[in-house]
């Protein structure tokens, strides 16, 4: 990999109390404001037009015209993120070991905007962006899904939410479906148990007949949670199963759940074979999350690319199982690939990140901005 400017790491450098301010600002989902309000502050100094949305999504826009480039990343972090201190050693950042870092997704807020200054500051030629700061995003994209499209110029764009090193990004994601099965039986007390249905027996049922697990490289299946019953000498009258699929097409998660539903059909026969009893199952699920694959060739992508190879960043273009608000946005129509961060053990205690890794991401953000303000007709 080439070497950055001695200038250019300089100026990340020397905005590294910004970047320790939105790692130790507390962001609980739910909790973003004091957040929104550090990111809204920098915005203006960019002079960006911004807003607030009913979600609590922060949107800015920076910039005349059309073919409008999206940069986006979360404002919430999982638990626990409050009382975040930062430790600095050398180049790696980590916290006290009492919190997680919030690297995720506070690398990727810190990235765009520092970014989007040296752009403005060395006068770059830059296209017009719409900076898209969301709610929500750790528990199933609550802001994004709210999101109003016609908030937003761009139809492409760029999330920093992917924990990886400097190069990697992700091109296709699942489609999300979380599952819920209640099931009602007879209640009886446990010394007459052949007078009831016990639901903790069909739930037993669907778990061991619910395909769970990697069925397959593109279908994956949980069941999450089970609770049922309410005393140890009582035929449990209720259960329930939660779980979710992940599947690289909405097509083949539907068809497992259509397959849930035939299973518990079957259960419900069973137990009711006798026809003294009539038990109940219901099956229900929600889209958590939207999938998509965008086609490696597609303008932006081989710009990113090109990009790499003038830096000397070696490319990672990945298929993920994980979600991540680009999903949402490519079906609300801004095609999103979500871009490598440099954070490293996210989700836990022990994440960090390497402050070299983060001045790299934003070097070659700084690049990408310049090749859309030279070649708009990429984003066309």
């Amino acid at each position: 990999m080439k070497t950055y400017p001695k200038s250019f790491s300089d100026f990340v450098e020397e905005r590294y109390p910004f970047f320790v301010e939105i790692l130790e600002t507390d962001n609980p989902p739910g909790e973003e404001k004091a957040m929104c309000a550090l990111l809204e502050k920098e915005l203006l100094h960019l002079k960006a037009r911004t807003r607030i949305d009913p979600a609590g999504n922060l949107i800015g826009q920076i910039g005349e015209g059309e073919n409008a480039f999206m940069l986006g990343g979360h404002m919430d972090s999982v638990m626990p993120c409050k009382e975040v201190k930062v430790i600095r050693k050398g180049n790696i950042l980590h916290s006290n070991g009492q919190t997680v870092l919030t690297a995720d997704d506070g690398a990727g807020l810190f990235q765009i905007l520092t970014a989007l200054r040296f752009v403005q500051e060395n006068n770059l030629p830059c296209c017009p962006v719409d900076v898209l700061f969301t709610v929500g995003e750790e528990i199933g994209g609550v802001g994004v899904n709210s999101l109003q499209k016609s908030y937003l110029r761009a139809k492409q764009g760029m999330l920093l939410d992917r924990a990886d090193d400097p190069g990697a990004f992700v091109i296709a994601g699942p489609y999300k479906r979380n599952f819920r099965v209640v099931f009602v039986g007879t209640a009886a007390h446990a010394f007459e148990a052949e007078k009831g249905v016990s639901a903790i027996h069909m739930a037993a049922a669907a778990v061991a007949q619910f395909p769970q697990g990697k069925i397959n490289e593109r279908l994956y299946a949980n069941i999450g949670k089970i609770h049922g019953g309410d005393s140890v000498n009582q035929v449990a009258e209720t259960a329930v199963l939660e779980g979710e699929v992940r599947a690289f097409s909405s097509l083949d998660a539907e068809n497992l759940l259509e397959q849930y539903q035939r299973i518990i059909d079957s259960i419900k026969y069973q137990f009711s074979a006798s026809g003294e009893f009539d038990p109940h199952v219901h099956l229900e699920y929600t889209a958590r999350r939207e999938g998509y694959e965008h086609n490696p060739n597609m303008p932006l992508i081989q710009a990113i690319c090109s990009v790499h190879e003038e830096l000397g960043i070696t490319t990672d273009m990945q298929i993920t199982r994980a979600c991540s608000d680009a999903g949402d946005l490519t079906n609300k129509g801004i095609a999103t690939i979500n871009y490598a961060n440099g954070a490293h053990r996210v989700h836990t205690k022990e994440e960090w990140v390497d402050m070299r890794d983060v001045i790299r991401v934003t070097w070659a953000l700084v690049h990408i901005l310049q090749r859309l303000g030279e070649q708009p007709e990429i984003l066309s």
